[in-house]
């Protein structure tokens, strides 16, 4: 069983890792076209984003129609998370675990 104090999780904690990946405009783009333009995959669904981060990838599910997103993430990010969701209005869509 992985514990919290694993580095590779803990590497995930620096927000620094998550700012390179955001910053990475072609990527984050790719993702949010997949996500909007199927939306019919979305629509009404449960949705289950394992490896949250800051939940970037389950504020597009919900803003394409999922009923509800369950954003799973290990990491003290889980916390920044909740933060960026709730300043997004998706806290009512959007629950981080």
């Amino acid at each position: 069983m992985l514990k919290s104090d694993d580095p590779y999780f803990r590497s995930y904690e620096k927000l620094n890792t998550h700012r390179i990946m955001l910053s990475d405009k072609k990527r984050t783009h790719a993702y949010r076209m997949a996500i909007e333009n199927n939306r019919d995959q979305f629509k009404d669904k449960l949705v289950l984003d394992i490896g949250a981060g800051t939940g970037i990838l389950s504020i597009f599910a919900a803003r394409a129609g999922a009923k509800h997103v369950y954003a799973v993430e290990f990491s003290e990010t889980a916390k920044k998370a909740i933060e960026i969701i709730k300043e997004n209005g998706e806290s009512e869509r959007i629950t981080v675990i």
